[in-house]
């Protein structure tokens, strides 16, 4: 799923009352959404925001692809394959991993018009089950636009991602961010959902469909990195994305030097511990410890 879910619907997510979905019920939920948005997914993330945070992401990215071309990789909450299809562009043999079925149909015409189709492998799944997967299969995984905070049990998902990642792999991915969240409440005067969220750090995505609602988890940083220890992964590197709140200033990416200058100083804020905080997304990159 790819929000990943390379962004998410032109929908913000709620950030009210906190409130849990059963399991399956959530599982539905996400699966609905995202087959209800897919076929203009890619329209809304085109716009010069998305193509600033995009140019980011892949310089981020680039560093951790398997040296070998013949390393296997696997792109989790593919979406419509924005990070996948582009990581095959390259040379590698892709595997895209979505709960839409609508999303995984858009993957497979666009491989097909890409001339693809011998690189770009579909499976439909939820993070919290990858059975249907092989065991230590993959020297990278990609969970791009937030997909383990839509699981109903992100350690659960983790914990499935560690085993089919080969030893020494690597998972590059992001989570949203929970300190991001806190001006919303306050903003909307809900004094007693900001309690509520610290405690949990729950908020739901909001959509007109109330059958199309799903809970979010957010992790500060520090959380994020706990939950990386507790799966068996080491953290490699941390950074906030994006730093610099450019949604609220695109007009400002229309000339391509302050384009380009932008993208250099979002690149020395990110990683410094103390400007994480203010991203509204974590990007991790963890690798799967040898045993």
């Amino acid at each position: 799923m790819n929000k990943a879910r390379q962004g998410r619907s032109q929908a913000e997510p709620f950030r009210g009352k906190s409130h849990t979905l059963m399991p399956q019920r959530k599982r539905k939920s996400v699966a609905a959404y995202h087959d209800r948005v897919a076929h203009r997914y890619d329209d809304v993330y085109d716009d010069l925001f998305w193509r600033w945070h995009d140019a980011l992401t892949w310089d981020y990215l680039k560093p951790f692809l398997p040296r070998d071309q013949s390393g296997t990789v696997i792109d989790l909450g593919c979406g419509t394959g924005k990070w996948g299809l582009r990581i095959a562009r390259s040379g590698y043999s892709v595997t895209c991993v979505d709960i839409s079925t609508k999303m995984l149909d858009t993957v497979e015409r666009k491989a097909g018009e890409l001339g693809l189709e011998d690189r770009v492998n579909c499976v439909h799944a939820d993070l919290m089950d990858l059975k249907t997967l092989p065991d230590a299969g993959f020297e990278l995984a990609v969970a791009f636009g937030e997909p383990l905070s839509s699981t109903e049990r992100p350690l659960k998902a983790l914990g499935e991602i560690h085993k089919i990642i080969k030893s020494d792999g690597l998972l590059v991915a992001t989570i949203d961010n929970r300190l991001n969240s806190l001006d919303f409440f306050l903003e909307n005067s809900d004094i007693d959902g900001l309690a509520r969220f610290i405690k949990d750090g729950r908020t739901h995505w909001l959509t007109k469909d109330e059958d199309e609602r799903f809970e979010l988890q957010t992790f500060s940083p520090e959380q994020t990195k706990s939950l990386l220890q507790k799966t068996g992964f080491e953290l490699v590197e941390l950074l906030g994305k994006t730093v610099l709140p450019m949604r609220k200033f695109r007009e400002l990416l229309e000339d391509r030097a302050r384009f380009q200058q932008l993208l250099t100083i979002e690149k020395k804020l990110s990683r410094k511990p103390d400007a994480i905080g203010r991203a509204p997304h974590t990007q991790f990159v963890a690798r799967k410890a040898s045993p």
